[in-house]
């Protein structure tokens, strides 16, 4: 039986290196943008991308050039749904590290969960037996925590990566392929389904990486998880948060203390203009009441929750639309229906927080009732609108970079 263990030199001359790589890297661009990207759609899958190596997006200013949106556009692709993914990515981010950073993300929201930390633990010289075993444990934690589909994603030939000169790729090169194979040793015991990446064609001469070699692994992973991802049911339950949840993600946000932000009235007018709505609004909502970050249109500063159309949207699964509030006995006696305001028409998309509570609703009003046929097209516009108000709400988290 082959021993892998490696000897202490070794390991210390790979882990100067690395430093020396770190060093290299420091230099890169990398994505500082929100941690999101998403193709707009129904039926959306949510999916969380975490770890290092290819999830960090050297070589591209942001996530939609980087793997995040490459892995949005060519899963839509791939099922003809929605796909919103979610970033939780480190430099240096080891199976022990992402272990930590998918707890705290909370893999049991998603539908799939796709994690990355082989090179990272390559260049550190890892022992195989001893990885393997954490590993099998995270893949285990995630798939007991309700993620539908679940991958690791291996180690790309090290020969590939430029950072690495010549003698150190092929030391590293061999270890890269130990780690590969316990992962997909893991893979395999825990049902969860092991993303080989190959080395990316070099289409642009002199650039660590481009949006390029992001798309050429998404279509890798995306092509490997299709079977699963094809045959993934259709969410019919949904996020809905509690009012103490609300209260928390729009405290943490210091929503009520935002008085104007010029980027979400930006959508907010769109979502009027496309929609030919009297009333349009990016509204939240606490335990008490319900109140607008941005709206056009509208004199309310806030209402009562009881009176809140809003809740019923956190409460579905994908958005929803109200053709004519009269004939639909959810609303027919809401004092914004029966009073002076007479709203007819209604039309909303949940919004959530960056830490994945439903907060509010990107919506708009209408003093006339519409056709049901009209409903699908209303609804997409929204959805796109409100996730894209999702995107802007990271510029108010505390954490973000």
């Amino acid at each position: 039986m082959e021993d892998d263990r490696l000897g202490a030199s070794r390991r210390l001359a790979a882990r100067l290196r690395l430093l020396r790589v770190g060093g290299v890297r420091q230099s890169l661009a990398r994505p500082a943008d929100s941690p999101q990207a998403f193709v707009a759609g129904r039926r959306n899958l949510r999916v969380l991308l975490a770890g290092s190596g290819p999830v960090v997006g050297w070589g591209v200013s942001s996530h939609d050039l980087a793997l995040p949106g490459a892995l949005a556009r060519a899963i839509a692709a791939t099922t003809g749904r929605g796909v919103v993914v979610d970033v939780e990515a480190h430099p240096s981010a080891g199976v022990r590290r992402l272990a930590r950073m998918v707890r705290a993300a909370g893999a049991g929201r998603y539908d799939v969960v796709i994690l990355s930390a082989t090179v990272a633990d390559t260049v550190r010289m890892v022992e195989p037996a001893r990885w393997r075993g954490h590993v099998t444990g995270l893949l285990q934690e995630v798939r007991a925590s309700g993620a539908g589909v679940v991958a690791w994603l291996g180690a790309q030939p090290i020969r590939s990566l430029p950072p690495y000169d010549e003698e150190f790729r092929d030391f590293v090169q061999e270890h890269a392929e130990r780690l590969n194979r316990a992962a997909r040793e893991a893979c395999a015991e825990t049902g969860a389904t092991f993303v080989p990446l190959p080395a990316s064609p070099r289409v642009e001469g002199g650039r660590h990486r481009s949006p390029a070699d992001y798309l050429f692994w998404a279509r890798s992973i995306a092509d490997a998880l299709a079977p699963a991802l094809i045959g993934h049911p259709v969410e019919t339950g949904h996020h809905a948060s509690t009012a103490e949840d609300r209260i928390a993600a729009i405290a943490r946000l210091r929503l009520g203390e935002h008085k104007r932000d010029a980027r979400l009235e930006g959508l907010v007018g769109t979502a009027q203009r496309t929609l030919g709505a009297e009333i349009a609004m990016f509204t939240v909502l606490d335990d008490r009441t319900e109140w607008p970050i941005a709206a056009v249109g509208a004199a309310l500063t806030e209402i009562p929750i009881e009176q809140s159309a809003c809740l019923h949207t956190l409460e579905s699964p994908d958005g929803m639309v109200v053709p004519d509030a009269e004939h639909d006995e959810r609303f027919a006696t809401n004092a914004l229906v029966t009073g002076p305001a007479h709203l007819r028409f209604y039309a909303s998309y949940p919004v959530e927080a960056p830490d994945g509570t439903r907060i509010g609703a990107m919506c708009v009003f209408g003093r006339t009732a519409r056709r049901p046929a009209e409903s699908d097209a209303d609804l997409d516009v929204l959805r796109e609108l409100a996730l894209l108000a999702q995107r802007e709400l990271w510029r108010f988290d505390p954490s973000a970079s």
